[in-house]
């Protein structure tokens, strides 16, 4: 009698993938077909929900960020705007005070979350990168620590990455953005604008994609139409409350901070009442600029003098001293971008901040969030409280972490690939991910060059960074197979046609 050898063990990526697929084949029709088609990344997409439910269970509610959290908070039951910051996220939060659960308000900001990494692939699919190279290029967002991390926060940035994203795909959804894509894009930019300070900023990319992609001008005009619609509309709506047009009024003092670690009162021509603004501290021994914004007897917080004096004395710094003010926003560039450790210990703790706590030294540690919206105060985190899963979250934040220097691999990598026979694919080629990871690098910069770098200002610009960097790899690989280069034409919107190449 002959007997059959036993079969060798399937890989485990085997395994899973049957296990996987027999669970989605039971799924009916064109649903189960789609899911079973994808199934890395429904798995990806259970592990990173799984992920968001213990981190709900470990820091419930939410977590608090002492100033910021309970700012957003107040606008949105007081539905007015605030003089530090727009106030987009407080009106989010007013849709969502009736739930009578911050729990409820964090839960949706976790599944903004996962559908950010859901638009991101199905976007890279249309865009025709295979299914591994897409799945890659968003896991990063389901898996980061820190991403998962300033979802758990009453903070604007899932919000505000959600509009960035949503301006992005309506702009490079199709072969050129039509009416719909850019009112939608106009809407989504011009909200992220009043949701954070650097959003206004940030206009300028859509602005520039759209002149040079030579659009219809229709289109493009109504783009910013709407744009101006909408930021017209809050200055008019800011000046009902606080006397003056403007998006509010702490944002010279931002810019002030930054000019006090290399301004010299000396070279300067300043009013008495901007003199009174110098760093007390000689050149050399200057403080980080957050605590002249925020710290004991900060001039920005305690001086009552109006918002232009503080712009006034910045516009003056700068054009005296522009090698200085390009050099510090270079060197702090370079250090939130950089790889290792922190440079010191007061930057670490800051950094920290945004992992996954643990019960420790309180000015590195954020605090809980109260259960009801309505109370607009905090509990501390302290030694008493004390959550098994504490412990292995923070762990997990100490290495599942994508530190800053992704994004700018992400931004070189786009440069690099643009270079390669750029003749040899659509203006559109290029513009499309560099584009994306312009307004990535971008917020980045710019955040540094008006007000002091936080890692959490980093965080919208992750999936930004990732998708460019994916459409890059795509037309890297269409150009690779290209024999010979070409000229290609591109619709203008208009039904007339525009040489490229």
């Amino acid at each position: 009698m002959t007997t059959l050898a036993p079969e060798p063990p399937a890989p485990r990526l085997e395994r899973l993938r049957g296990w996987t697929i027999g669970r989605l084949g039971r799924l009916p029709g064109d649903a189960g077909h789609l899911l079973r088609r994808h199934w890395v990344l429904v798995l990806l997409l259970v592990v990173g929900a799984a992920l968001r439910v213990v981190v709900m269970i470990g820091y419930s509610p939410a977590l608090w960020y002492q100033g910021d959290s309970q700012s957003y908070l107040g606008l949105a039951y007081s539905h007015q705007p605030g003089s530090v910051r727009p106030y987009g996220y407080s009106f989010f939060l007013s849709l969502l005070v009736e739930l009578h659960s911050v729990r409820r308000i964090i839960a949706i900001q976790h599944l903004m979350g996962l559908g950010i990494v859901v638009a991101g692939y199905v976007f890279l699919q249309r865009r025709g990168l295979s299914r591994l190279v897409s799945t890659v290029a968003v896991t990063p967002l389901l898996l980061d620590a820190r991403t998962v991390s300033v979802e758990h926060f009453l903070l604007a940035e899932t919000l505000f990455t959600c509009l960035l994203l949503t301006g992005m795909l309506a702009l490079t959804w199709r072969q050129a953005p039509g009416w719909l894509g850019v009112l939608v894009a106009g809407g989504a930019f011009s909200s992220a604008a009043l949701t954070r300070s650097i959003g206004l900023a940030a206009l300028a990319v859509p602005v520039l994609y759209l002149l040079l992609r030579r659009l219809n001008w229709r289109r493009t005009g109504a783009f910013l139409v709407v744009v101006a619609i909408a930021l017209g509309g809050y200055l008019v709506w800011y000046h009902s409350y606080h006397g003056q047009y403007s998006f509010g009024t702490y944002g010279s003092r931002f810019l002030w901070s930054r000019t006090t670690t290399f301004v010299d009162c000396d070279q300067l021509d300043l009013t008495a009442d901007e003199r009174r603004l110098c760093p007390d501290q000689p050149l050399g021994r200057r403080l980080p600029p957050d605590l002249y914004l925020w710290g004991e007897g900060s001039k920005a917080e305690y001086t009552q003098m109006p918002d232009a004096v503080f712009g006034s004395f910045a516009s003056k710094a700068i054009l005296a001293q522009p090698g200085d003010f390009l050099e510090t926003v270079a060197l702090e560039t370079w250090r939130a971008i950089r790889p290792g450790p922190y440079p010191n210990e007061r930057v670490a703790c800051v950094a920290s901040i945004w992992d996954f706590p643990v019960s420790g030294d309180m000015s590195c540690v954020p605090y809980l969030a109260p259960e009801n919206p309505a109370v607009r105060r905090f509990a501390g985190l302290s030694g008493e409280y004390d959550h098994p899963l504490m412990g292995p979250l923070h762990r997990y934040s100490k290495v599942a972490t994508v530190p800053t220097t992704g994004v700018a691999l992400c931004f070189l990598l786009v440069l690099v690939l643009a270079c390669y026979r750029p003749r040899a694919s659509t203006l559109r080629d290029h513009l499309d991910p560099l584009a994306w990871v312009v307004l990535a690098f971008g917020m980045i910069v710019g955040s540094v060059a008006t007000s002091a770098i936080d890692p959490r200002y980093t965080v919208p610009s992750l999936p930004l960074a990732v998708i460019g960097a994916a459409l890059a790899w795509r037309r890297f690989q269409v150009v690779r197979r290209t024999p010979t280069p070409v000229t290609t034409v591109e619709p203008a919107g208009d039904g007339t046609v525009t040489p490229t190449g």
